[in-house]
């Protein structure tokens, strides 16, 4: 009878454990803990450009949300944050240090594999720039851990000559340049709309979900095309125009601008001006890569802004050449409009060519 009373004990016990770990929604494995029901953000909508990549990380234990439901996409994310997220993708076996800072077994594995380097960071709680993040991806892909993994960075001998296409790249140190050039021809990074990389804007938790889905799925990647004759197209070096000529157009009403006219007015801001920082921080590359996307499906390569147009603090009209994946172009004269909520959505797209 005692013992009889000892196995209904058992099988309760075992019951009730399971019910609790049925009941949390996970199931846990050696190494990470996965989400069996869909996870959903408040702040993060279908449509989203970043949508894919914050799903399928959170998926995978990568990456999580805050207490109140959100993801906070466009929150700039720690330095230490990011190194967790790319050592865990590299090295299931790393965990949170329990005792002390909390980033400590990250950080060293970090610099184990090369990822960074002993007094790289004077602070590894501060935001991460593109450019840093972008310096610890191509370490990584470049070592012999993503060979092992499948997931290396595939660099083309020739891919110094794609520095034209990168319009900030002359304002990159040396090693910043060839970690731009690297990032860029693997397909991690594509840049901005208006050609540049952006390595000293800080990164956002929604860059940093794409750039590491690009990292850890090779077929996600967008490896940009060299152009047959870069003399005739919106890659070649330009000179850059006097930033008070700029201000004068401005000043006097103008709102037709070239490519390096509208990156001056974006970076300097001239006074009085109605471009808002929250305008130049959503800027619009994402979106229209998403559009394009859609729009042509399979056959869709890539595009280029060839000019711009400010209508005003919300809106703004793009000339664009998409070039399709069997060699052929398609020009665009494409309207964009932010919302209250700082996100961008074609609002107007007509066909020139």
């Amino acid at each position: 009878m005692i013992k009889k009373q000892k196995n209904i004990s058992k099988i309760l016990s075992f019951v009730m454990a399971l019910s609790m770990i049925l009941t949390t929604g996970v199931y846990i494995t050696q190494t990470k803990v996965f989400a069996t029901s869909a996870v959903t953000f408040e702040d993060v909508k279908t449509t989203d450009w970043f949508y894919n990549n914050v799903m399928e990380l959170t998926k995978r234990g990568l990456i999580s949300g805050y207490p109140d439901k959100t993801f906070r996409p466009n929150s700039n994310i720690k330095v230490d944050e990011f190194v967790k997220i790319l050592v865990s993708a590299i090295d299931e076996s790393v965990i949170s240090s329990r005792n002390g800072y909390w980033a400590e077994g990250y950080i060293n594995k970090a610099k184990e594999l090369g990822i960074i380097q002993d007094g790289e960071f004077s602070s590894y709680t501060r935001n991460i720039t593109r450019g840093e993040i972008a310096r610890m991806i191509v370490r990584a892909g470049t070592g012999t851990v993503a060979d092992e993994k499948g997931i290396n960075l595939e660099i083309p001998e020739n891919y110094t000559e794609y520095a034209p296409i990168i319009t900030d790249y002359s304002t990159l140190d040396t090693a910043s340049q060839d970690i731009a050039l690297k990032i860029f021809v693997s397909g991690i990074i594509t840049g901005f709309a208006d050609g540049t990389i952006g390595f000293n804007k800080n990164a956002t938790r929604a860059e940093a979900s794409a750039i590491l889905m690009r990292f850890l799925e090779k077929d996600q990647r967008r490896i940009p095309q060299l152009p047959e004759d870069l003399g005739n197209t919106l890659y070649e070096e330009k000179q850059i125009p006097n930033p008070a000529s700029v201000f004068e157009k401005r000043k006097n009403g103008l709102n037709a601008f070239s490519a390096e006219e509208l990156k001056i007015l974006l970076d300097e801001i001239y006074p009085g001006d109605n471009l808002t920082q929250e305008w130049i921080d959503t800027y619009p590359a994402e979106k229209l890569y998403e559009y394009f996307g859609q729009k042509y499906h399979d056959t869709f390569y890539d595009y280029i802004r060839t000019s711009e147009k400010v209508i005003d603090n919300s809106t703004v009209e793009c000339d664009i050449t998409v070039r399709l994946s069997d060699g052929s172009i398609k020009k665009h004269k494409v309207r964009l409009k932010m919302d209250d909520n700082l996100f961008w959505s074609v609002i107007s797209d007509d066909i020139v060519q």
